[in-house]
């Protein structure tokens, strides 16, 4: 069906659908369709409920929350559910099929093109897609990331920080994820899934884990029981969601794009590990070149935490390397 022709009131109640929107056609003349599964468990004398919507796979090569999403469609009983899920496993087939951060059709972030426009890109056909088809939906939404091929992140749920009703709904739901890492932010910044949502007021969450470029089942198994335990707490679902440990709780920018770059191409050499506490000026890699001499050095621009490092030693002058918060 088309994007912009799906509403989730149309799902029978108690029942679970798996769905395909119509959102972009293809160079090849194809078209370009994402997957929707939907399970809708209220009776229809109860009212609408609450909606959450669960991303996964905006970028290709992030299989965790991909799998996350299936796994929790398959253990909702439409029976016990009080409200809406709406969860898309892939939100982005193209950079999928590619096992790409990017998409190869148009080589654009779908992580910075919310919410869309409906007549241009591939990748912002997409974004324009899933905000008016699913995200428009939500009363919370969650983002399942895991870094990427190249620069893992710890394993770590973000929230949004404020002292308004969606911040405290926010933070609530973070403390019950179940991610040993917490980080809090100010806003929800420009071009996000939950960029939109977060203007009109929509809590939301998102994870990062150092699982990039290959699915780790244990990580993907924790966020699926995250995002039942949010549901939990929203009252979507029967019993209770208790805060659980947090090893560490982290406040901070949280733009991966505003990362360190890379200042030569080489051979980069790490001198930090993923959470060292670093002060300004503290020397957290080298870039070298192939025969060991030193090219360039990377130092910590302010005190704080190192929550991203490239792993991979190829490096080319602007890619990212660290991010400190």
């Amino acid at each position: 069906m088309e994007a912009t022709e799906f509403h989730p009131e149309a799902i029978a109640p108690g029942t679970r659908v798996a769905l395909a929107l119509d959102v972009a056609p293809l160079p090849d003349g194809s078209l370009l369709r994402l997957p929707l599964l939907a399970v809708r468990g209220h009776p229809a004398s109860a009212g609408p409920g609450k909606t959450i919507v669960v991303l996964g796979g905006v970028h290709g090569d992030e299989y965790e929350g991909m799998a996350a999403v299936r796994e929790v469609y398959r253990a909702l009983d439409p029976a016990e559910l009080g409200g809406t899920f709406l969860g898309v496993p892939v939100c982005n087939p193209p950079a999928f099929a590619a096992a790409s951060r990017t998409s190869p059709l148009d080589g654009l972030n779908l992580a910075r093109v919310f919410p869309g426009r409906p007549d241009a890109a591939v990748s912002e056909r997409i974004a324009h897609g899933i905000t008016t088809a699913v995200s428009r939906h939500a009363d919370f939404l969650i983002d399942l990331h895991s870094s990427g091929s190249h620069i893992p992140m710890p394993l770590l749920v973000g929230y949004y920080r404020a002292d308004n009703a969606a911040g405290r709904i926010s933070r609530e739901a973070a403390l019950r994820f179940g991610a040993p890492i917490v980080w809090g932010h100010e806003g929800g910044g420009e071009g996000r899934s939950l960029s939109e949502p977060h203007a009109r007021g929509i809590p939301w969450l998102y994870t990062e884990s150092p699982s990039g470029g290959w699915l780790h089942a244990d990580i993907a198994a924790l966020y699926a029981r995250g995002v039942l335990n949010v549901m939990r707490h929203l009252g979507m679902l029967p019993g209770e969601a208790p805060v659980t440990p947090v090893e560490r709780e982290l406040f901070g920018e949280g733009d991966v794009d505003k990362s360190l770059a890379a200042p030569a191409s080489g051979f980069l050499v790490p001198k930090v590990e993923l959470l060292d506490a670093v002060e300004t000026g503290d020397l957290l890699g080298v870039v070298e070149g192939l025969a060991g001499e030193p090219l360039a050095e990377i130092r910590a621009p302010k005190n704080g935490t190192v929550i991203l490092r490239r792993n991979t030693p190829v490096v080319a002058t602007g890619d990212i390397t660290f991010l400190v918060t």
